[in-house]
């Protein structure tokens, strides 16, 4: 499949509501994961929704090493960190699924801020403050 199919494909999840506690950019990242490329990430059972940008910004921190690899350049289908600061000051990270496309990188995320899923280049949501922690490819559940 080419890249500009992935492209078409991600447009598909545009839309889908943001959900406090139900529907974050953690579970649009997973459901992508599967419906795209028959990967199963698994998030922990134990996995207590946290409320709020700070506690869903902690959890991603501390699941990041176990879920998934850090690579050294974007590709698709790979998950993409991002790191922006609350009005305190406090950093908030932020995941999103990567898509290339005639030389640019695409992210589809769900987003608190917008109020539901969106896909944009990469480089407008550095323009808005957002700054890249790290690119990652998913580990499959065993």
């Amino acid at each position: 499949m080419g890249m500009d199919e992935m492209l078409r494909r991600a447009q598909a999840y545009v839309g889908l509501p943001y959900l406090d506690g139900e529907f974050d950019c953690a579970d649009l990242a997973v459901k992508v994961q599967w419906e795209l490329w028959d990967r199963l990430v698994t998030l922990p059972l134990h996995r207590r929704r946290p409320m709020g940008a700070r506690g869903q910004a902690a959890q991603i921190r501390a699941l990041r090493d176990e879920l998934a690899d850090r690579i050294e350049a974007p590709q698709t289908g790979c998950g993409v960190l991002l790191l922006t600061a609350d009005d305190a000051g406090a950093e908030l990270w932020h995941i999103g699924t990567v898509f290339q496309s005639a030389g640019e990188t695409w992210v589809l995320h769900n987003s608190h801020a917008l109020g539901s899923a969106h896909l944009q280049r990469l480089a407008d949501l550095r323009r808005r403050g957002m700054r890249v922690e790290g690119f990652y490819q998913w580990r499959e559940a065993l």
